[in-house]
């Protein structure tokens, strides 16, 4: 069972009978790069084909949950790892059998992400031939140094080979990541790759600060003194040559780190900043259904066990409180350019903690309420995380 039995906890969460994301977590490598903290292993015939089948188990055994059965699915998004690190023929296999064993919507968004190394013409076209709707690239950055700073695994002109691919293979919606942050990084090589990036013209960039997360090389040399991170008004300086360079390319800022040509916004991560049901799949995954939020094991080798064994490899479940719902809902969806409505206030506006969390941050500029909308101030968008927090 995926949900707790407490018929409480049940009776006050969603019931909501609308469609549902996938998320399929693909967890293998050929390299990790310096920044990297999510789940992988390295790359392995025999264990990415035991992978595959432990996949189709899971695919079955959601496919008969009573509260997932029969809800159409509108967005997938399979990530990773390098979801690419599986051969053109697996990763085909893989979309087959969601599209089999699960209901998808006549426009249903679906994500593959890639890096520029692993991909050829035969490759992409055999993605669109199984559905693929949207390609995602981690580039990062076009400046040879910075990246041999983050470890990625292709050269400069390797990276540019592969995205003139997908641009010859003509996907309707193209993504590029690009991180800014970087150890050393001037302000003009940032200008440049935004340059580089608008040159390709993907239909949707997202923009990320770089951060340290716990466990990868680079946090590990922030611990040793061996580099800095970038200053909080040098980052707001960064993030104003961001919206000058994408606004005059004809982007629209539609997310604090995303921005996207008209019509072309991410559906699926709009999935997660809505408070929207989803399913994740595969080791390491996160799920949010029903006011219940859960995550797969983190590790390979268990998640196949589980699923061998006819069981989900669930390691954590929680199941909101109307209450933590409601706040979650408001919290995720500031990230939105357009911030909430009001009427997603109402049932927080009885508690007096939230209430005056909510004024200091109105005072303090970093959130601004109109008679219809709460959104983030420019200055509330560099501080997000501390803004959720504080409403939580």
């Amino acid at each position: 069972m995926i949900f707790p039995s407490d018929s409480s906890l049940r009776d006050e969460a969603k019931t909501d009978e609308s469609d549902v994301g996938l998320y399929l977590h693909i967890p293998f490598c050929v390299k990790r790069c310096h920044f990297c903290a999510f789940y992988l292993v390295m790359q392995e015939e025999k264990r990415i084909e035991r992978f595959l089948s432990a996949l189709e188990v899971e695919f079955a055994l959601y496919a008969a949950q009573q509260d997932f059965s029969g809800r159409p699915v509108s967005t997938i998004y399979v990530g990773g790892g390098t979801p690419t690190a599986l051969s053109p023929t697996q990763l085909a296999r893989v979309l087959k059998r969601v599209t089999k064993m699960f209901p998808l919507s006549k426009d249903c968004e679906v994500t593959v992400e890639a890096t520029p190394e692993s991909v050829t013409s035969a490759y992409l076209e055999t993605l669109i031939d199984a559905g693929v709707t949207r390609l995602s690239m981690g580039i990062q950055t076009f400046v040879r140094e910075e990246r041999v700073r983050l470890g990625l695994s292709s050269p400069l002109e390797e990276a540019t080979a592969g995205i003139g691919l997908v641009k010859q293979a003509g996907f309707p919606n193209f993504n590029l990541d690009v991180i800014y942050g970087i150890p050393g990084q001037a302000l003009s090589s940032w200008d440049d790759t935004l340059q580089q990036a608008c040159a390709w013209e993907p239909t949707h960039l997202s923009c990320y600060a770089l951060s340290l997360e716990e466990g990868t090389r680079l946090e590990a040399a922030f611990r040793r003194g061996e580099l800095k991170l970038i200053e909080t008004d040098r980052e707001k300086v960064f993030q104003e040559t961001t919206t000058e360079r994408l606004t005059g390319a004809g982007y629209g800022q539609y997310e604090i780190a995303n921005w996207a040509k008209p019509g072309r916004a991410c559906r699926h991560n709009q999935r997660y900043w809505q408070g929207q049901d989803y399913v994740g799949m595969g080791p390491s995954a996160q799920s949010y259904l029903s006011g219940c939020r859960f995550g797969n094991v983190a590790n390979l080798d268990l998640y196949c066990r589980r699923l061998e064994n006819g069981d989900l490899p669930v390691a954590e479940r929680e199941q909101l409180s109307m209450s933590q719902q409601e706040k979650e809902r408001v919290i995720f969806g500031l990230r939105m350019l357009e911030g909430v409505p009001i009427t997603w206030l109402e049932k927080l506006e009885h508690n007096p903690t939230w209430e005056a969390s909510l004024a200091t941050l109105i005072e303090e500029q970093f959130v601004v309420r109109t008679s219809s909308r709460l959104a983030l101030t420019v200055k509330g968008r560099q501080f997000a995380d501390m803004v959720g927090a504080q409403l939580l």
